[in-house]
């Protein structure tokens, strides 16, 4: 091998080889695949030398033990902020969850049971957090911006006994078996509840929250998370990459996604002050940028196609106080490692890794001046073991790549909830830990360097990940193989940036053509999350299979590109204006070629390239255009706005 980094691995696969043939010469009538590719030496480094970190039970019961402690020490400290000024205190945040969850606990609420939160992100979505909590139930993030239909299943499928709610979302909330309690217009129910911390029977193994997640039986899944864990994650990184009292943290993550529990809980472990980020902000590089410059953030986490760009918007020098900036949910690509140091000189990257199933089991700390074609994702964290191993669960040698697996004495989640089978195949027996002992099954492919850590390398199976969130693409087929005109479907994942294909053919004898796009979108629109949506669906006669019978892909990208050929071979500009518009649309969205009749959602945008797209508008047509029209129009009616804007005299 040319490049000198890559000896080691050489040296390891040739240490693998040699016992592969002593073993071969032992056994010579066994088939090849019975003869394990490790040694002794090479297994005892695997399963004791890279993953060598224990530490001892965290001697809490719920996740808001740590806080209470913090309350005592810091009480009159400013807790939550929010961007219009508004603050609570740690003793403020403190009394309110505990009246709120004194009144649940009188209602029923507690160890065993389910609490819903459906409320809009500030004040009162962190109240109700810290109180659920402080029951001993386990909650279930609810968030406003998904379907009727996905809400539905979700508080069918937990059922919740009480669900928390505001005025911003409470008639997203069907009537069903649980109790709606308004956290504004209901207050009053509890304002005389005792405010003195409750006490909660048992231990940390009870059930945290149910993240529901994309599944490929067209119905999400809900991951059952446990409390211990939880703290174990959070007081490792809390040695990786401390918070000090004073410092400044953000709160900008959904409630239904694991980042969220260290957004909410961790900092206030430790005496820092939670900024709380406006809902829809958290979409918007420039905003986010200036909330963490004019608040002094100290720490922050984005998936790397938000960090992307972060980095082109914030400032270095006004955002001085961001210490850390840990990202994951995704793979991070080289140019968005090499472009950090430049843009925040003061901040340290930190790469992480780990499903829902687990929370987060590695990380990277990122060295300046670190290359390569890949960024690793780090060492596994404390209480977690890593294996890469091959489709009989046998170790396979450091720089071979196979599907990682994750065990761990505290870390796992319980399960899928209400789903025995699903659960069975991906928690399994460990067979290199203790008996009785599991391991999670992630479907990622990963190796171990010889340095010791890890990288990413993909998937094993068709999950993907769009913006850090996970995506079964069987879930949305089975959506649309649920209306009536559909009779069989594709969904694939292609280019870059990534975007969803959807191809339908027709249920009975009718041509493929019959079929609406329009109204297969809103049908899907109705039970898919909006980063679930196809970014284009395509009629067809029949889905194209290969000789063994499986969904021919090759063949489906080739009839999408033929259809965007016939459908962007006719419509060229017309005057500078639209010329500069498909430039601009076709460099920031990375496709070629754009016609006049695309729409930004078609060629594959989404919200965080939208505020690119504007920027780019903006710079060089002195005017933007509405984000709605952005995203629903075409790029011609898209350029009529911008000369009726640029003729007002609009910015």
């Amino acid at each position: 091998m040319s490049d000198s980094a890559d000896v080691p691995l050489a040296q390891c696969w040739a240490r693998s080889m040699l016992h592969l043939l002593a073993r071969m010469a032992d056994r010579p009538t066994a088939p090849i695949g019975a003869h394990p590719l490790v040694d002794a030496a090479e297994r005892d480094r695997i399963l004791h030398h890279l993953n060598p970190y224990r530490v001892p039970g965290i001697g809490y019961r719920t996740l808001a033990g740590p806080f209470e402690e913090q309350v005592e020490r810091t009480p009159d400290a400013v807790a939550l902020v929010t961007e219009n000024g508004d603050t609570i205190s740690y003793r403020e945040l403190n009394e309110r969850a505990n009246r709120l969850a004194h009144h649940l606990r009188g209602h029923g609420a507690g160890t065993g049971t389910r609490i819903g939160i459906c409320i809009e992100r500030g004040i009162p979505q962190i109240v109700a957090m810290y109180a659920a909590v402080k029951t001993g139930a386990a909650y279930v993030p609810l968030d406003a911006e998904l379907p009727d239909g996905r809400l539905a299943y979700m508080l069918d499928d937990s059922a919740p006994r009480h669900v928390l709610t505001d005025a911003a979302c409470r008639r997203r909330i069907p009537d069903g078996a649980w109790q709606v309690l308004d956290v504004a217009t209901d207050r009053a129910r509890w304002d005389a509840c005792p405010a003195t911390n409750p006490v909660v029977d048992g231990d940390a193994d009870r059930l945290l929250h149910l993240l529901y997640t994309s599944g490929t039986t067209g119905r999400p899944k809900g991951v059952a998370t446990v409390t211990a864990a939880a703290l174990a994650n959070i007081f490792w990184m809390q040695r990786q990459y401390p918070y000090q009292e004073g410092d400044r943290a953000v709160c900008k993550t959904s409630p239904g996604f694991d980042v969220s529990i260290w957004e909410v809980f961790w900092p206030l472990y430790h005496g820092a002050r939670l900024v709380i980020c406006r809902p829809g902000g958290h979409r918007d590089p420039r905003h986010l940028a200036r909330l963490l410059e004019e608040h002094r953030v100290s720490m922050i986490f984005l998936v790397p196609t938000m960090l992307a760009p972060l980095l082109q918007a914030i400032s270095g020098e006004r955002a001085a106080a961001l210490r850390w900036v840990v990202s994951g949910g995704e793979s991070m690509a080289p140019w968005v490692r090499d472009a950090f140091p430049a843009a925040l000189p003061a901040s340290t990257l930190v790469n992480a890794f780990g499903p829902t199933e687990a929370g987060p089991v590695t990380d990277n700390v990122i060295p300046r001046g670190s290359s390569g074609p890949t960024v690793p994702v780090g060492r596994p964290a404390p209480n977690f073991r890593i294996t890469i191993l091959d489709g009989d669960l046998d170790l396979v040698p450091v720089g071979m790549a196979g599907e990682a697996y994750v065990s761990g004495e505290i870390g796992l989640a319980h399960g899928y909830w209400r789903a025995p089978a699903r659960t069975a195949e991906r928690f399994v027996a460990d067979p290199y830990g203790p008996p009785g002992s599991r391991m999670y099954r992630t479907g990622d492919l990963c190796r171990y360097r010889d340095d010791g850590l890890l990288e990413h390398l993909g998937r094993i199976d068709r999950q993907v990940k769009i913006r850090g969130l996970r995506i079964e693409p069987g879930e949305i087929e089975s959506v649309l193989a649920g209306h009536p005109s559909v009779g069989d479907c594709a969904v694939i994942a292609h280019g870059d940036p990534v975007r969803l294909l959807a191809f339908v053919a027709p249920a009975g004898r009718h041509g493929g053509t019959d079929l609406d796009p329009a109204a297969l979108r809103e049908h899907a629109a109705a039970l898919l999350p909006e980063h679930m949506l196809p970014d284009r669906i395509l009629p067809v006669g029949r889905i194209p299979a290969t000789v063994n019978g499986k969904t021919d892909e090759d063949e489906l990208i080739r009839l999408w590109q033929e259809a965007a050929d016939r459908e962007r071979s006719l419509v060229a500009p017309t005057d500078d204006l639209e010329a500069t518009l498909v430039e601009i649309y076709g460099r920031v969205l990375n496709v070629s070629p754009v016609s006049v009749h695309d729409t930004f959602v078609q060629l594959g945008g989404h919200s965080l390239l939208a505020f690119q797209l504007l920027d780019e508008c903006e710079a060089q047509l002195h005017a933007k255009p509405e984000v709605t029209a952005l995203l629903t129009d075409t790029l011609r009616n898209v350029a009529a706005s911008i000369r009726v804007a640029q003729a007002g005299g609009r910015r």
